[in-house]
């Protein structure tokens, strides 16, 4: 869940320019089409050599805390996703594939023990779609994405498809409510990153790197995030990447509009792994920062192509807020929300009560007969709201 914070600093006051990154700390949710078993990179990454990766593998393994309560398979997935290996067996790829839609879309989200918790952020995410406009179905297509043990359990608990990513550092707790931008929190959002590029080599190798132009394509979503209508109508294969908005300034094409990577979509072509990789090896570059930030400062560096500077030349387009929506600039016309986002909002408290509050109102709105709904004078409350405004 990202909030917002700043465009010079994500540790600054809240602004116009210092809003851009205040929350990545919830659950993502990613939608993939996926239809192989097997996770190995198939080009270098700039952060694993061929002379390196079988290292960083050994070191993986060895590090590796065992999960306790937690049967030998999905230990053996979980290290499987840490060393970004894998065969026919591969646990991630199969859950994937169980979940898909017949189009091969899922929808991925990840949670620690206190999203995933009764009452928490999971069960608002979940809920979301079960009050809003014909989304409902979408429910079976979700992975959940469990950063620790606790969070695996409650998962299998009340959902189908869970799969466990074990931390990439030993002994890291992940399983807590992580303050903001602390050391643990940029681990947290940074392991999630991992796994989207993970995801999306899974996909390139499907097709072979060299074909841009196949349909595949995943979109990560924070589960901070209401769903009330399809949010993918508003995505154009036009572009290699869609991102939702803090700040949206009218032109979908405008690198200005400030960027949320809580809501993303990637074609799933070997040139945007080649720009996850890229993404994922800048925050060397921007040390302290999380990935949203990081995102914003590469964004024309994205964009631009080889002789230009060394860019990846992918075309990264904006999602106008009226629809896919945030409290950073939250759409006020209930008739086109798709989404909303508890975006320049920090702490779980503050963002679960918003959340539950603007489902509410979604709800008054749904009760009320079509006619008075198209008037479009049913809107949000704000009552008692801790970030919305």
């Amino acid at each position: 869940m990202r909030g917002s914070a700043g465009m010079a600093s994500s540790k600054n006051g809240l602004s116009p320019v210092v809003v851009f990154l205040l929350g990545a700390a919830s659950a993502t949710a990613l939608i993939v089409f996926v239809f192989t078993s097997t996770a190995s990179p198939a080009w270098p990454t700039p952060e694993a050599t061929p002379a390196t990766r079988q290292e960083k593998k050994a070191a993986a393994v060895a590090c590796a805390p065992r999960a306790k309560g937690i049967d030998s398979e999905t230990r053996r997935a979980a290290r499987t996703n840490q060393t970004g290996g894998g065969d026919d067996d591969d646990e991630f790829a199969r859950i994937l594939r169980r979940a898909a839609m017949e189009d091969r879309t899922v929808i991925m989200t990840s949670v620690n023990e206190a999203w995933a918790a009764p009452g928490s952020l999971m069960d608002s995410f979940l809920e979301s779609f079960r009050v809003g406009e014909n989304i409902s179905h979408f429910v079976e297509h979700i992975v959940v994405v469990a950063m620790d043990e606790g969070a695996l359990r409650r998962c299998r608990a009340i959902h189908p498809h869970c799969y466990l990513l074990l931390p990439e550092v030993a002994g890291l707790d992940l399983s807590g409510a992580k303050s903001y931008m602390t050391k643990d929190y940029l681990d947290l959002v940074w392991s999630k990153l991992k796994l989207q590029q993970r995801a999306s080599m899974i996909v390139g190798e499907t097709r072979g790197v060299d074909d841009e132009e196949h349909d595949a394509r995943w979109r990560w979503q924070d589960v901070d995030l209401a769903w009330f209508r399809n949010p993918m109508v508003h995505i154009t294969a036009a572009a290699d990447i869609t991102t939702s908005s803090d700040f949206y300034f009218g032109d979908p094409d405008d690198l200005g509009n400030y960027p949320n990577t809580g809501f993303i979509y990637f074609k799933a072509t070997p040139r945007n792994a080649r720009a996850m990789a890229y993404w994922h090896a800048a925050r060397r570059r921007f040390p302290g920062e999380h990935d949203q930030f990081v995102f914003n400062e590469i964004k024309r560096e994205l964009a631009a192509g080889a002789g230009e500077g060394g860019g990846v030349g992918v075309r990264i387009r904006f999602i106008d807020t009226a629809a896919v929506s945030g409290f950073c600039q939250l759409g006020r016309d209930l008739n086109r929300i798709a989404t909303v986002h508890m975006t320049c909002c920090i702490g779980l408290e503050n963002k679960l009560h918003d959340l539950r509050n603007v489902i509410r109102d979604w709800r008054r709105y749904v009760a009320r007969p079509r006619w008075e709904r198209q008037m479009g004078k049913i809107g949000w409350t704000f009552e008692g709201g801790k970030c919305i405004h």
